[in-house]
């Protein structure tokens, strides 16, 4: 009986258990070189020497395959755009930035959400040729955000107040559409977007200019736009999006403060009119009292 119980327990201790079989499935699954290792032979670190015996190589092949195949669906359909410009080296790419960024979210888009970062840091082969790469990326990344976003709807939202005189100004602040990020580019990324769509050759050298989008949902159509702003509608519309209790004749004044030089009073105009064009654009989706 001793001897039974012996044996057993040698058994026991030499087997791998389920954490370490669920590590060597995961790095034979997800990581090139290790399982390009593994498959010659070789005994790759993160994959366990007693398991690794009685692993079936034609399944390690066939669900690789299948996860690189997920992956790369995903991230052609987030970053079109980037891929077009890659190219045929793209798939690769994908499988390196998997391989630094793995997914950490239940959601699967998610797990493409650092390709902005990735390119930043590791992507210096494709950034030297296209330096506006991972603005590129981060707006393609964006465009599905904005779109996931649980954007307000009109029936969920108050009135817009019609600002018809100056005590108003005081009393009310608007309401900014929750799905709406503000970006700063450093090149003319909306216009390399369209570029991009409409299948123009790039210029040998796209040349810096600065670049501010409002990127948002509708709360109508819910349909993702774009809008290039200014420096005065950045300026309010960024002012807006940090303080929900800031009224009208606060942004008015940060308008004025903005234009040094300029008359306050056509300041003030201008203000309304912008006022009128974000409340059109669905930025700005109601007033509300403060």
């Amino acid at each position: 009986m001793t001897s039974v119980d012996t044996k057993c327990s040698s058994t026991a201790n030499s087997s791998p258990d389920l954490a370490e079989i669920e590590k060597s499935l995961y790095t034979l699954w997800t990581r090139k070189v290790p399982r390009e290792e593994f498959l010659s032979g070789g005994s790759p670190e993160g994959v366990n020497g007693d398991f690794a015996e009685k692993v079936d190589y034609k399944g390690i092949n066939l669900y690789s395959s299948l996860i690189r195949t997920g992956q790369n669906d995903l991230m052609h359909s987030i970053y079109p755009g980037c891929a077009g410009l890659i190219g045929k080296g793209f798939q690769d790419v994908v499988g390196k930035y998997f391989e630094q960024f793995p997914p950490d979210h239940h959601n699967f888009n998610r797990a493409a959400s650092r390709f902005s970062a990735y390119l930043a840091s590791f992507g210096d082969r494709y950034v030297k040729k296209y330096p506006f790469m991972p603005e590129l990326a981060d707006y393609e990344w964006v465009e599905l955000e904005i779109m996931e976003h649980p954007a307000l709807t009109p029936d969920n939202v108050g009135d817009f107040k019609q600002l018809d005189s100056p005590e108003l100004f005081d009393r009310f602040g608007p309401v900014v559409n929750s799905a709406l990020v503000i970006r700063h580019y450093e090149y003319p990324i909306a216009k390399i977007v369209d570029w991009l769509k409409d299948g123009v050759r790039l210029p040998r050298r796209v040349k810096k200019e600065a670049c501010t989008l409002a990127i948002y949902r509708s709360p109508e159509d819910h349909s993702a736009r774009f809008l290039e702003l200014g420096e005065v509608a950045a300026l309010v519309i960024e002012r807006a999006i940090s303080d929900d209790s800031v009224s009208y004749a606060d942004l008015i004044k940060l308008a004025v403060e903005s234009q040094v030089g300029a008359n306050p009073q056509q300041v003030v105009l201008d203000f309304l009119t912008l006022v009128d064009k974000l409340r059109e654009m669905e930025l700005f989706i109601a007033s509300v009292e403060i």
